[in-house]
């Protein structure tokens, strides 16, 4: 079914008040959908519904996985590590996250298999994940220099395990891909990384879940990882989707800009690398309280510029920038390089539409700097097809008023909720259609 299209008209909103359950976690969603359809039979509770999600769904069930969506739950019975191809090929939507942890799961199968995808994805590389695979002896083959879709897997029934060095300068997503499937390789795995990480917390997030489906995994650090062949791998227990901190971070943000008395409920201290969004905005001058599994934000707050490594909480970047156009003095956002190669190029692209605004800033390959800005109201501008620099935006939009966000059903693809939501805490939101 095609996609809505509608722009955003974003008004200035004088308060927002009210309480809020986060947006179940995206990468956690993911990673226990391709953990369940693995091997297991299996409840996901409270799992996040999106485009990228629903990719995932439609992915795995093409591959043989039975999964029935139920009112706030998903019931998946897996292929047991043996996956088989129900139709023309596998088709992963825009989802890069989806791509790259899907790959390995699919070598495990026999025959041709074709994954392709859509949209801005087809034009992101995926050199890193295809060498890997190759060294591990995977008969496999992208597009291109640099492995574009469409995919082409020819499997062999197995992966045959061994040695691996992966390059995680770009993404850490090559080194999830192969933990996920490393324990059903006929030999013993060790995955060296052999550059910089970037994106570490998602490494986390992959572990936790092995952990939940009883695969032991020795490592030292983010740099080498040891994995025994022919480990047990079930999930044996429902498995619990908490809320996402990657899509609270602008509701977070837009409290802080604004007057506000806000409470987000299900924010548990789980591995998600995007939780550092409560220390940054405190450390910019907030009063941020985060007990439990609630976070408590009573703006607006007089936020200051500072230095934010964001090599490892990329998805903030977007939504960062906005924050900083209103903090006094000077803010630099760094070790970014990677974000060149998300759904836009996240450098250059936000940058590009808040100076559209008036906003102060310089962007460099691996940083960007911004300066506090008279930003203008009644403007223009757009979502770049990026759901983060579209919700960024709408943030932005609360607090200058006046603004319209082209093509804003990009949204959908990690927080469909997300105007419905700041709706009910009282942002001033209309949908114009085409």
């Amino acid at each position: 079914m095609p996609e809505k299209l509608f722009d955003l008209k974003v008004e200035k909103t004088p308060h927002l008040r009210g309480a809020l359950e986060a947006p179940a976690s995206k990468s956690y969603t993911i990673r226990a959908i391709l953990a369940a359809s693995l091997n297991g039979k299996i409840r996901i509770i409270n799992p996040l519904f999106s485009q990228d999600t629903q990719a995932a769904i439609k992915a795995l069930e093409a591959l043989g996985a039975r999964i029935r969506k139920r009112e706030g739950s998903l019931q998946v019975r897996g292929f047991q590590g043996r996956p088989s191809l129900k139709d023309q090929g596998v088709v992963v939507g825009e989802s890069g996250t989806l791509l790259r942890l899907i790959l390995p799961i699919i070598a495990l199968g026999k025959g041709e298999f074709k994954i392709n995808g859509r949209g801005t994805l087809l034009k992101r590389p995926n050199k890193p994940i295809v060498e890997a695979l190759l060294s591990l002896g995977v008969d496999i083959k992208g597009k291109g220099r640099n492995s574009h879709l469409p995919i082409t897997i020819h499997g062999k029934g197995a992966i045959p395990g061994g040695k691996v060095a992966v390059s995680a300068n770009l993404s850490s997503q090559t080194i999830s891909s192969l933990l996920m499937v490393s324990a059903f390789a006929l030999r013993d795995t060790t995955i060296i990384i052999k550059d910089k990480v970037v994106s570490r917390p998602y490494i986390d997030i992959t572990l936790d879940v092995l952990r939940m489906a009883g695969v032991k995994v020795q490592r030292q650090g983010h740099s080498r990882f040891f994995i025994k062949s022919g480990q047990g791998f079930k999930l044996k227990k429902d498995f619990i989707i908490h809320g996402d901190y990657s899509s609270a971070a602008f509701l977070i943000a837009a409290s802080c800009l604004i007057k506000s008395d806000v409470i987000i409920t299900d924010m548990v201290k789980d591995r998600q690398g995007d939780r550092k969004i409560v220390d940054i905005l405190n450390k910019m001058g907030a009063r941020i309280k985060h007990s439990g599994d609630r976070i408590e934000i009573r703006g607006p707050f007089e936020l200051k510029g500072i230095d934010i490594d964001c090599s490892d909480t990329p998805d903030l970047v977007p939504i960062l920038l906005t924050v900083s156009c209103f903090a006094k003095g000077r803010t630099r956002i760094y070790n970014i390089g990677h974000l060149a190669y998300k759904e836009s190029n996240r450098i250059t692209a936000p940058a590009g539409e808040l100076r559209k605004l008036g906003a102060r800033i310089k962007i460099g390959r691996d940083k960007i700097i911004v300066q506090e800005s008279s930003l203008r109201p009644q403007a223009v501008v757009s979502s770049c097809n990026d759901h983060r620099i579209a919700m960024a935006l709408a943030v932005l939009g609360l607090r200058t008023g006046g603004l319209i966000i082209k093509n804003s059903e990009c949204i959908n693809k990690s927080y469909p909720d997300f105007i419905r939501d700041l709706k009910a805490l009282g942002a001033k939101f209309t949908k114009i259609l085409p």
